[in-house]
């Protein structure tokens, strides 16, 4: 199905876009806020909306004529389903797969894992959250100190108190 969605295999996909130097490794999608080892390795999760969005109809429209196979109690064996996608991605104007794509599944398993260790330190030597938000109160903090302008937010609050108590 990713072939027919979007050109590409998913070892294409990960391969091609598991990216330690982008934000998030280039993953559009995963579970939760934190991206982990295993996240990387799911090609679904590199695709941009409108891939994702497709892939999901293609799946989507298959499972419901399979659906409809089991509800007319019609036996099918593998080489049916077989035939019946072929036949579904032909006249939904997809691509049919005839090779084994160009990268393999274990090369692509491998440059994601890499990708992933060197995210994953360079995440680590990046500050964190808290530490930026501690940076930015001690900034604020010297400025204060030296007399210079505080926040706006600030400033305004003192205006509405001085105004309030003439």
């Amino acid at each position: 199905m990713h072939w027919a969605a979007h050109g590409h295999t998913a070892a294409e996909l990960i391969y091609q876009r598991a990216d330690s130097g982008q934000p998030n490794m280039g993953i559009t999608n995963y579970p939760g806020n934190r991206l982990l080892k295993r996240d990387v390795e799911i090609a679904k999760n590199y695709l941009n909306e409108d891939e994702l969005n497709i892939l999901n109809r293609m799946v989507t429209a298959y499972l419901e004529m399979a659906e409809l196979q089991a509800l007319n109690r019609n036996p099918m064996t593998m080489e049916n389903w077989i035939e019946r996608l072929e036949q579904f991605l032909t006249m939904t104007g997809r691509e049919l797969l005839t090779h084994a794509g160009a990268i393999s599944h274990e090369a692509a398993m491998q440059k994601a894992r890499a990708e992933f260790e060197a995210f994953r330190l360079r995440q680590l030597e990046e500050p964190s959250v808290a530490e930026k938000d501690f940076i930015e109160a001690e900034k604020e903090l010297k400025r204060i100190e030296s007399g210079g302008k505080s926040h706006p937010r600030e400033s305004a609050s003192h205006a509405t108190k001085d105004q309030s108590n003439p």
